[in-house]
């Protein structure tokens, strides 16, 4: 249910003709600045309410899997996984949605909105704000992302406080790395705090993707599965890993669903997160690769539902897909995006049948293990492609052994 907001009395005749609620900041209100328009006062300069936040009350802790797929979700591809070929300028402006660089400190009046004085942030939240922002941020890898797109999700948080939380919440993740004992518990357990207060928030104000809340939409529901993702792969047990995958699909369903609904919108966005266009489509082949011709064989003669087998063909499909990605273009940047849109675009069986350890869909995760552990230098994979084959080995046993020779000879090239 949308909670109820006091009408702008002194809003721009934009925001009053559009009936939006205007931040009265001047010269310019920041939906104006988001939306590229022209922003006019009628009278004078309007007088800013003070600050004063509210302590919140502590919502209930939901978890991530009750976001809804149609409703959320972190880095991604076209719904038809082919990027556009339209031409992004890193300076240009993405989207109707998106905006133009502006000083941060312009868009400090967004914090006298009731949306704002209803969160709670202290020094301690704008470290981790300095960490997403700063140069050692750049440094760490944290996000593979240029400069330009950064300040886009900058703006775009400073107007949906959902966003921002979930910013915070990655970049606590992300800092618990870098540290051990007692600090790292605390980071991870604030990391935690954050993404449930994201989560709550974007479930009471957001009811319905449109064009204009699209942008953000699609950079909290990625960054929340990357969160996912962390978290999932930080598992050292691989009961927990599979019982974690019951939320680690639903959301990462979600980023896939968010896509589709606004493509239009965020065309340009993805592209130039991606930082490639042109990306060949998507087609298995027999005896492209050998490694692939002999697990179609093993799904062929399994004994498995068609249905099954169908969700396993995709899978495999898709991987090899993304197998090709990594040879054309060797960036890490792009290959790390590329790994991780396996798990967007996988069916909701598939994933399921790895929650269940059905043999023939752990095969194929063990393959996409081997692009986890090829970039196990970025921090969200780190040690999980190497945990993931060595457990899957021992949990199929020597049944399985001959299926998984190729992905254990590649964790044994790759130091």
């Amino acid at each position: 249910m949308r909670s109820s907001h006091r009408k702008s009395r002194n809003g721009c005749r934009e925001c009053k003709q559009r009936h939006k609620k205007c931040d009265e900041s001047w010269p310019t209100c920041l939906n104006c600045s988001i939306t590229n328009r022209s922003c006019s006062y009628r009278l004078t300069r309007p007088s800013h309410r003070s600050y004063s936040p509210r302590t919140p009350t502590p919502p209930a802790t939901p978890s991530p899997s009750a976001v809804s797929p149609s409703a959320v979700s972190p880095s991604a591809v076209s719904p038809s996984a082919t990027v556009s070929s339209s031409t992004v300028s890193p300076s240009a402006t993405v989207s109707s949605s998106t905006v133009s660089p502006s000083p941060p400190l312009r868009c400090l009046t967004q914090f006298h909105t009731e949306e704002w004085q209803r969160q709670a942030y202290g020094l301690g939240h704008l470290k981790l704000l300095n960490h997403f922002e700063s140069r050692g941020f750049a440094e760490a890898n944290m996000l593979q992302l240029p400069s330009s797109i950064r300040q886009v999700i900058m703006q775009c948080a400073l107007t949906s406080p959902y966003l921002m939380d979930q910013i915070l919440a990655l970049s606590a993740a992300h800092l618990s790395t870098t540290c051990r004992g007692q600090q790292q518990v605390l980071l991870r357990n604030q990391a935690t705090e954050l993404q449930t207060r994201a989560l709550t928030l974007f479930n009471r104000s957001e009811p319905a993707i449109s064009k204009q809340n699209s942008c953000s939409w699609f950079l909290y529901a990625s960054l929340l599965s990357l969160q996912v993702m962390f978290e999932t792969f930080e598992c050292s047990n691989f009961d927990s890993f599979l019982e974690q995958l019951a939320t680690f699909f639903p959301v990462h369903r979600g980023v896939h669903a968010v896509i589709k609904q606004s493509w239009p919108t965020i065309k340009g966005l993805t592209e130039e997160i991606i930082g490639h266009r042109d990306i060949p489509g998507r087609k298995f082949g027999k005896g492209h690769s050998r490694e692939f011709d002999d697990v179609l064989c093993l799904i062929d003669d399994c004994d498995l539902e068609e249905a099954d087998k169908e969700a396993c063909r995709e899978a495999a499909d898709i991987l090899q897909w993304v197998f090709k990605l990594h040879r054309i273009y060797p960036g890490t940047r792009f290959q790390i995006h590329f790994t991780i849109a396996w798990s967007i675009l996988v069916s909701a069986r598939f994933g399921e049948m790895l929650r269940e350890g059905v043999p023939e869909a752990l095969v194929i995760l063990s393959f996409h293990a081997v692009l986890l552990h090829r970039l196990h230098k970025y921090w969200i994979f780190g040690n999980s492609g190497r945990f993931l084959i060595q457990s899957i080995s021992a949990y199929l046993g020597e049944p399985w052994a001959r299926w998984m020779v190729w992905p254990n000879e590649q964790l044994n090239a790759i130091c």
